[in-house]
């Protein structure tokens, strides 16, 4: 227990480090968005290529199916009880879709894959990545769905946006490896090796940095943003955690459960905000819960982790 909540909060000490040089001006607003695309067009691409480079094993075939069936379950759980929810509350209905949004949707991305990297090597990144696809598909799907709620608005699913994306194609490629086993050369493994290391601590630090952008005393204004950060990063994790030690789930031998876990406590995603921006919904909505669930996020999950 000792163990996860330190390397967790070492990871969220990453954040704060980010969001210093953020708001000391080290590093410049302006290049937040260049090191994000470095990350999601090379880095982690590469980390997940390296995770894939392994001796095969029928155990993570089985593990891979175990994921996409759990996670997919528990994204349209969680997209009918959220919707259930905003209607009990009486949700503003222009906040409605974002609010459910940012609960159903994580923040594996740029949180759950260095998260699962730290905690369980390339196991646990394997397998954070073959659940990610399920979350990648249902965000350009569903997602749209959800972000242009109560907008009217006929915007189209594209599927060229589900599937070419930088990370889907480091799946396919590291899948062929893992099946194939075909050898790689070692001065491209290590080259792999060298990008992929940058992911973990580049990660951390470009939510601190994203987090340093905006107008603190603004994203606390919202009461609807502290709803839905109640529910997303107290109540569900609470209710995961209880059904978790009630059923003796050992997430460090179990890491279909161990994604679905981190899933389930991660803040919501900067997809929120990119959506809402890109469709010109509920932006300025979907920043406060954003920036707030993730601040939450700096105590919650270490707590949660450490508790289970």
């Amino acid at each position: 227990m000792q163990v996860v909540f330190t390397n967790v909060l070492i990871l969220f000490m990453l954040l704060f480090v980010g969001y210093y040089m953020g708001a000391k001006k080290i590093v410049a607003h302006s290049s937040i968005n260049d090191i994000t695309n470095i990350l999601i067009d090379v880095s982690i691409p590469c980390t997940i290529i390296v995770s894939m480079i392994r001796p095969f094993s029928e155990k993570l075939i089985t593990d891979t199916i175990r994921v996409v069936i759990a996670v997919l379950i528990y994204h349209l759980a969680m997209t009918g009880i959220s919707y259930f929810i905003t209607k009990i509350m009486k949700v503003d209905e222009k906040k409605r879709g974002s609010w459910i949004f940012a609960t159903v949707f994580s923040n594996n991305g740029f949180i759950g894959y260095p998260l699962m990297f730290a905690l369980y090597g390339k196991d646990g990144l394997f397998i954070m990545a073959m659940g990610n696809i399920v979350q990648n598909v249902l965000i350009f799907s569903l997602g749209v769905k959800l972000i242009t709620m109560n907008y009217n608005l006929s915007e189209r699913v594209r599927l060229r946006n589900i599937i070419f994306t930088k990370q889907n194609f480091a799946v396919v490629i590291g899948m062929i490896l893992f099946v194939t086993q075909i050898k790689v050369p070692e001065s491209v493994n290590t080259l792999l090796n060298y990008v992929s290391n940058l992911t973990v601590p580049l990660s951390m630090m470009v939510v601190g940095l994203s987090l340093s952008r905006y107008d603190v005393k603004n994203m606390f204004t919202d009461k609807e943003a502290y709803r839905l950060t109640f529910f997303r990063m107290i109540v569900f994790p609470i209710i995961i955690l209880i059904g978790f030690k009630m059923m003796n789930i050992d997430i460090d031998t179990n890491l279909p459960l161990a994604v679905l876990f981190y899933t389930a406590v991660l803040p919501s995603p900067a997809f929120t905000t990119i959506m809402a921006e890109r469709y010109n919904t509920s932006a300025e909505f979907s920043s406060k819960c954003v920036f707030i669930t993730t601040v939450v996020s700096v105590l919650s999950v270490p707590i949660f982790a450490g508790l289970l």
